[in-house]
């Protein structure tokens, strides 16, 4: 990203958005907010800060009204922002937990949710239109001329202090008013975990503490080392609590600081890790976003939804673990699988909550999570609030995060899961390995000894044998298809290509029988999992890498 691409593509939204009124007699006012965060590259003047500047001005010149938020904010503030003040389309500058080099523009639509077909394809084309190429102004005369003045905030003058805050005021009303904030037992005699938080150079930090006394927790202990914002990611290079090593930092501080949990944020606060320490065997556990997704769509149900008026609905995508599915069945709430990513997983707890539900939770297994229908997208503030929350009932009753988790597997069985993927930089390689699954159309019922109940293909027509017509119910697409083959076994493996990185990713999971061990069960998997990938993928033979061999 640089300045120019920047204004093109907020020239070609502006006229989108200009084109979408005129086209519906709508003489409503067109509105847009803007949040960046503190990414920057000094040595070539670049930075989220400017490019939100710009986008502000582009935006005005064409008589859109724009606020920019001030400061670094966090990507659920801006979310939480368009449906707060009635935007036409929110904007955040940020590239969230990529490495330091990276910037990225994530486009909001009037519902607070991520763009999706078809208006992403619709302002893509807008965006390359002749006209929209050409800067209509000279904007960076514009902002030279705000610098050089002595208007308040972050931004010279273009950005909106007050409302900022009002704002943030407004969303931290949402988490009170959603019935997320449960209360912690403060006369207990049983001791309480204590919290280590992690920013991982992020903008978290004052968010993450806000949080905490929304919630009425006492405070946290922050990382020193990655409490601050720092482009240039000092002490992770790649700022995703997923990956390996990531949380190391963190955990070493936590432990010696006699700390119970650590907590983290990816940078812009929109994602949540968690890691819990054993005393007894001085062990980590570092908690999948699959194992968050249970405990919080468990204590969710437990605290919220067994009470609700209303109908309780919780979705996940498609390569999340189906252990929401099985609780769901159990206790009677509705459960719903979507397309991969937060765009999908929004959308639909959007037209669910019209349709009378209370959505309880959105999660992906991409440690993203949405509690309580704060907003259409992942928010690792409140979930936070959440887990640190669900923390104190547990402690307070002599237990742990990872015992409650084995309690609620004993309730609904072992959900074990084996998600990776093969490093792959050619595109043919994917569609030859997507054909091959596909077998001329003749899906296989047999990988290895392992027998197939059922396929889905989401790639273009679609087919799903387990559908009385064979067509899927989730959307299918010629340029990012998946395949899901379930086994009769329980198990369920979904193979991919990720759409923003050289990946072909795959998603394993198996469900245990009734009383069969977690170490029986993960046998088992590992098992099938070494079968499966040969089979269907044939790594050596498609040039497939390995993650380990990278």
């Amino acid at each position: 990203m640089n300045d120019l691409v920047v204004i093109q593509t907020a020239q070609g939204l502006a006229g989108y958005l200009i084109r979408c009124r005129q086209a519906a007699n709508d003489i409503t006012p067109i509105t847009a907010v803007v949040g960046y965060d503190h990414r920057a590259q000094p040595s070539f003047s670049l930075s989220s800060k400017q490019f939100a500047m710009y986008t502000k001005l582009v935006f005005e010149s064409k008589g859109i009204s724009c606020t920019l938020l001030d400061g670094y904010v966090a990507t659920p503030i801006l979310a939480f922002a368009v449906g707060n003040i009635g935007a036409s389309v929110g904007i955040m500058v940020t590239a969230s937990h990529n490495p330091k080099q990276d910037d990225g523009y994530k486009v909001y639509w009037n519902d607070g949710c991520q763009i999706r077909p078809p208006i992403d394809a619709e302002i893509a084309s807008a965006i390359i239109e002749k006209e929209n190429l050409i800067p209509w102004i000279d904007y960076g005369e514009q902002l030279r001329t705000f610098m050089d003045g002595d208007g308040e905030g972050e931004c010279y003058g273009l950005s909106n202090p007050k409302q900022t805050r009002m704002i943030e005021d407004a969303y931290y009303q949402a988490v009170r008013d959603s019935g997320l904030v449960a209360g912690i037992d403060v006369t207990s005699d049983a001791q309480s975990p204590s919290f280590a938080y992690t920013a991982m150079h992020g903008v978290g930090l004052p968010y993450a503490k806000r949080s905490f006394s929304t919630f009425g927790l006492p405070p946290f202990l922050p990382v020193p080392s990655q409490q601050s914002p720092d482009a240039n990611f000092t002490t992770v290079p790649f700022p995703n609590p997923e990956e390996k090593g990531a949380l190391d930092e963190a955990m070493s501080f936590a432990k010696q600081n006699g700390c119970d949990i650590v907590l983290a944020n990816d940078p812009d606060a929109d994602r949540l890790g968690v890691a819990e320490f054993n005393k007894v065997d001085g062990k980590w556990t570092v908690f999948t976003g699959d194992q968050i997704g249970s405990l919080l769509g468990h204590w969710l149900w437990e605290t919220i939804g067994k009470k609700s008026e209303q109908p309780v609905a919780m979705c996940a995508s498609t390569v999340s673990s189906k252990i929401l599915s099985a609780m769901g069945q159990t206790e009677g709430f509705l459960f719903e699988e979507t397309l991969t990513g937060f765009k999908w997983i929004g959308s639909r707890a959007l037209s669910l909550q019209n349709e009378g539900y209370r959505v309880l939770l959105g999660y992906e297994e991409a440690i993203g999570f949405s509690c309580g229908g704060i907003i259409p997208d992942k928010d690792g503030i409140s979930a936070l609030g959440v887990i640190a929350t669900m923390a104190h009932a547990f402690y307070a009753k002599g237990k742990t995060l990872a015992t409650h988790l084995q309690e609620i597997y004993l309730l609904y069985g072992e959900f074990c899961s084996d998600n990776g993927y093969f490093r792959c930089d050619d595109p043919a390689i994917v569609k030859k390995v997507m054909a091959q699954m596909r077998n001329g159309g003749k899906y296989f019922d047999r990988v290895g000894t392992f027998e197939v109940d059922s396929v889905r293909d989401l790639g273009s027509p679609g087919y799903d044998s387990q559908a009385v017509d064979k067509k899927p119910t989730l959307p299918t697409s010629s340029s990012s298809p998946m395949i899901t083959f379930r086994f009769k076994n329980g198990c369920v493996a979904q193979f991919r290509a990720s759409g923003t990185e050289p990946k072909f990713k795959y998603y394993i999971e198996l469900r245990g029988q009734p009383g069969e061990s977690r170490d029986e069960v993960s046998k088992r998997l590992d098992t099938m999992v070494k079968v499966i990938l040969e089979e269907l993928l044939h790594p050596s033979e498609n040039g497939l890498i390995t993650a380990s061999s990278l």
